[in-house]
């Protein structure tokens, strides 16, 4: 289900795999062309590039993975198979897509800055940190979504309140201490933070943000697993 994702998103698309990085760039000329006025950060355009494609997988993946189920209900009715394929197959695929982006883009990171070598290492765990945190979350929706459908919605609304949330278009050292306290809340922050450093070499770690976003994750990720476990029993009869 994975390759038919990833085979059949660019069929008889003229630019193919281009538009993996064509969105985030468009994005970042428009965003960055106005906060660079207000936000000095150096290197603001790359900065915001790396933060703007790792939002882009997770908020593709979890506003197609949530009514996913939901639009296979014909698939289910007519056979048998481990039903979290649906919403992981579509994960995977853009994490395929997001790390064809991320290589694409480090030589360009590698001549214009100085990564961190140690954070660029360390950003592979944390890749994988937000691949599960996004399997969990879409496995928690996607259920919840097929017994009440206006949760599909209540994603879509989430999503464009954690975007500001998220340290895409500022760094968390320019944040004062109240926000970032409310930051640990969000399991993106660290994960967005450490690989952006890895990448262009800019910002802080704070061990205690990572601890309390990496334990809210977990949660999550229980969470999702557990509820999808339990509600799966009862989706051919909510379908």
């Amino acid at each position: 289900m994975t390759e038919k994702e990833v085979k059949t998103r660019y069929k008889r698309a003229v630019f193919g795999f281009l538009w993996i990085i064509l969105n985030p760039i468009l994005q970042m000329l428009v965003i960055g062309g106005v906060f660079s006025f207000f936000i000095k950060i150096p290197n603001y355009f790359l900065f915001l590039f790396i933060g703007l494609l790792l939002w882009q997988f997770f908020s593709l993946s979890l506003s197609k993975a949530t009514p996913s189920i939901v639009y296979e209900r014909d698939l289910l009715q007519k056979a048998k198979f481990p039903i979290e394929a649906i919403p992981i197959s579509i994960i995977l695929s853009n994490f395929l897509h997001m790390l064809v982006s991320l290589v694409i883009f480090l030589p360009i990171c590698l001549f214009l800055t100085k990564p961190n070598i140690f954070f660029l290492l360390l950003t592979l765990p944390f890749l994988l940190w937000l691949l599960a945190l996004t399997i969990g979350l879409s496995l928690l929706t996607s259920s919840l979504n097929v017994r009440y459908r206006d949760f599909n919605f209540f994603v879509q609304m989430g999503l464009i309140l954690l975007f500001y949330a998220t340290p895409i278009l500022y760094s968390m050292s320019i944040l004062p201490e109240g926000l970032k306290s409310f930051l640990r809340l969000n399991p993106l922050s660290s994960i967005f933070e450490t690989i952006r450093i890895g990448f262009i070499g800019q910002g802080s770690i704070d061990v205690k943000l990572v601890f309390f976003n990496l334990i809210f994750s977990l949660f999550l990720i229980i969470l999702g697993v557990l509820l999808f476990k339990k509600e799966s029993k009862y989706f051919v009869d909510y379908l």
